[in-house]
């Protein structure tokens, strides 16, 4: 029997009924013989359908003897008390083929693939997905020395930029307890925030990495698109996917970042320009080399949109216009430009992101050219109400609006993929000018956890002040990376939690970015400051 034919091999059987319930979404009615004749070639297309579901998959198989897992189990509460590991064990590599990472701990966010480890991503330890392959990132930092030592919650389906979401439980701010993490890298942030590893890694899909890094006084760097593979991470929608360091400084990120970049031949968003891993910079020795250089000369941008929304809080915006002038005392030229289609970026990211991501997570993902999870997708779909039931206020409103948006809105995504170029064009021209564009990471601080009993409504509203001034540079491309530069008030009275400025820099200038960063870092004790 050809796989290829008109007519279906052994075993497949396709009914009128099954072709009546797809003509009937699409309004169409049968004439004549049609439905007879379309059912048995319905049910011959199956032929290779149903041969390629009973072959193995194909998946990158670690070598365990190399890098063996070990002493993998769920914490106790009592030796997790804010909720941010998932599953802890030991990884380490027995030959490293560097010494970039050696004998420096780390924490892998829980949407990262390490082989034999379960994966949460934000749900119940019920859930059963095991990967079987390593996140190209994992195998990175074993090779270079570094020892994983858990995988840190992430949001329910990563996708929260706060963090209360996780089925495990909320997270909290390592700084006042009873206030939010961010998201949807929360557990990173936490783990990285407390000292509990030396560094972290998280994955950023709206402002996953830099937003927890701005609540948490940490160091979150989203690098160019491509320049760190996502091999292995489980995907919202490929255009915005990133994963990347989360640490305690700039010098620390410089080399995560150099120990995790750099083309693996898997990830097919790795575009031109992005180096082969021997020309992946040194970034953290061109900060030492260059320290004394600093910022003099460079054109810094500080952009006028970044704080010109009415949600801007005023405590934020104060302590950013303060770091801004540090750089501008360091010997930088330091001046407002506008980019006026900044305050709409979000609209357009959201747009792209609402209903790419909503293919992604039903697993229709396609056009692509990359290692695909499916024992991943086994493990989910399909999205049932019981399933529904599990998930988070967000994710539910994340699931509605994609499928109502491809209903409503058959074409918007083509357009916004097209005005995401356009956006880019845009901040690519103020760029030819400056080296960099500035602003606050995130234009509101970090909110008290909510209840349980908060309405889906409230718990969404949380969100809001988190993304704007993140998620345009997701749909871009441009590396994004977030420093701590001070405490701002929170909603509490007396409290006071961290603040961030956030670096934009040119396609593949990570570097710049970085120089900015340290400078600023080297200047000031941001915790003082």
């Amino acid at each position: 029997m050809s796989l290829l034919s008109v007519t279906p091999a052994e075993g497949i059987t396709v009914t009128e009924d099954d072709l009546t319930a797809i003509a009937a979404k699409l309004g169409y009615e049968f004439k004549g013989s049609e439905k007879a004749e379309y059912t048995t070639l319905l049910a011959a297309t199956c032929n290779a359908m149903q041969f390629v579901q009973e072959m193995d998959d194909y998946q990158p198989e670690p070598n365990f003897s190399l890098a063996p897992r070990e002493n993998i189990y769920f914490p106790e509460k009592k030796d997790n008390l804010d909720n941010a590991w998932a599953y802890r064990f030991i990884a380490a590599h027995k030959s490293p083929t560097s010494d970039l990472l050696k004998g420096k701990t780390l924490c892998i966010k829980d949407n990262i693939c390490v082989a034999g480890v379960p994966c949460l991503i934000g749900r119940d330890i019920s859930s059963k997905w095991i990967p079987k392959t390593d996140a190209t990132i994992v195998s990175r930092i074993l090779e270079a020395g570094g020892i994983i030592t858990g995988k840190a919650v992430c949001e329910n389906y990563s996708t929260s930029a706060a963090s209360f979401t996780a089925a495990t439980g909320a997270i909290d701010n390592p700084f006042v307890k009873g206030y939010s993490a961010g998201g949807s890298s929360s557990g990173t942030a936490n783990l990285v925030g407390k000292g509990e590893v030396d560094l972290g890694i998280g994955a950023d899909q709206g402002g996953s990495i830099r937003i927890p890094a701005s609540l948490c006084g940490l160091v979150g760097f989203k690098a160019t698109t491509g320049l760190v593979p996502y091999t292995g991470c489980v995907s919202n929608e490929a255009t915005i996917d990133y994963v990347g360091p989360i640490t305690r400084n700039v010098l620390d990120n410089a080399l995560l970042l150099e120990a995790i970049a750099g083309v693996d031949g898997l990830d097919d968003r790795q575009r031109a320009g992005t180096p082969s891993r021997d020309q992946v910079p040194k970034y953290s020795q061109i900060l030492l080399d260059t320290k004394d250089a600093g910022v003099k000369g460079l054109k810094i941008g500080i952009l006028k949109e970044g704080t010109s929304s009415k949600l801007t809080d005023p405590g934020v915006e104060s302590k950013f216009q303060e770091a801004a002038l540090v750089l501008k005392e360091l010997g930088a030229i330091v001046e407002e430009v506008s980019i006026p289609m900044h305050e709409i970026a979000p609209a357009i990211f959201g747009a792209a992101s609402k209903q790419g991501g909503a293919m992604g997570r039903a697993g229709r993902a396609s056009g692509r050219r990359q290692v695909m999870l499916t024992d991943l997708y086994e493990d989910m779909l399909p999205t049932t109400a019981a399933a529904m039931d599990k998930m988070s206020p967000i994710n539910k409103n994340a699931i509605f609006a994609g499928e109502f948006c491809w209903h409503k809105f058959p074409n918007v995504y083509a357009k916004a993929i097209n005005l995401c170029r356009k956006l880019t064009d845009t901040y690519d021209e103020a760029l030819k000018k400056y080296d960099v564009l500035i602003m606050p990471t995130t234009i509101t601080p970090s909110n008290p956890l909510l209840l349980e009993t908060d309405s889906a409504i409230t718990k969404m509203s949380k969100t809001i002040g988190k993304l704007e001034n993140t998620c345009p540079f997701n749909a871009t491309g441009h590396p994004a990376l977030a420093i701590p530069i001070g405490f701002v008030p929170a909603e509490a009275e007396k409290m006071k939690v961290p603040a961030s400025m956030q670096i934009v820099g040119r396609h593949f200038d990570e570097i710049t970015c970085l120089k900015v960063g340290f400078a600023w870092e080297s200047a000031r004790v941001w915790k003082e400051f």
